[in-house]
């Protein structure tokens, strides 16, 4: 739904709008229905763009502007649209729908089949993953553990040779002090 607005030179006056659609059955009267209970693989996307022109008179009163906005508006998408491809339903006949149709669900099977073959190739890469990371885990703990020891140890000479510094240091302030 397009609706009257203020004009901004500075704005660019293109829109671009997304279409969806999707081949209904023959047989099909509820069209909310269609859409309701459409599959997101089932719809197709296709993005319309739209330039709205601007009238040149400038003596029309601001309510005037925003209807021939409007018309204008509805007048080029009505352009964009005569420019695109019919749609599939009255451009095809019946046995080309429904080749395109059971290409369609192969097509969906297919992408099934595969995103199950990438989701058992996960799960025994992860599993490899597991038994390398089961079979390397008892020599990187132990090894683990010495290095943690040897900090722990490194970091107790350092503290005790900063208390010794800082006594020093301490010893001889307090005797030029006093």
């Amino acid at each position: 739904m397009l609706q009257p607005f203020d004009y901004d030179p500075n704005e660019k006056s293109k829109h671009k709008f997304m279409v969806q659609s999707m081949l209904a059955p023959y047989d099909m009267t509820d069209m909310e229905g269609v859409w309701k209970e459409a599959k997101p693989e089932e719809l197709m996307d296709s993005k319309l763009r739209c330039a709205f022109e601007m009238p040149l008179e400038n003596d029309k009163t601001h309510e005037s502007e925003s209807n021939k906005t409007v018309s204008s508006s509805t007048s080029s998408v009505k352009t964009e649209l005569s420019s695109l491809p019919k749609s599939s339903s009255t451009s095809l006949d019946d046995g080309e729908g429904k080749k395109i149709m059971e290409e369609c669900k192969r097509l969906q099977m297919e992408v099934l089949r595969l995103r199950e073959e990438n989701k058992q190739i996960r799960e025994d890469d992860g599993l490899r993953k597991r038994k390398v990371t089961s079979m390397g885990a008892p020599h990187s703990s132990s090894s683990g553990m010495a290095t943690s020891t040897m900090r722990d140890e490194g970091l107790g000479v350092r503290v005790l040779a900063f208390c010794v510094l800082f006594f020093v240091i301490g010893v001889i302030i307090g005797k030029l002090a006093l």
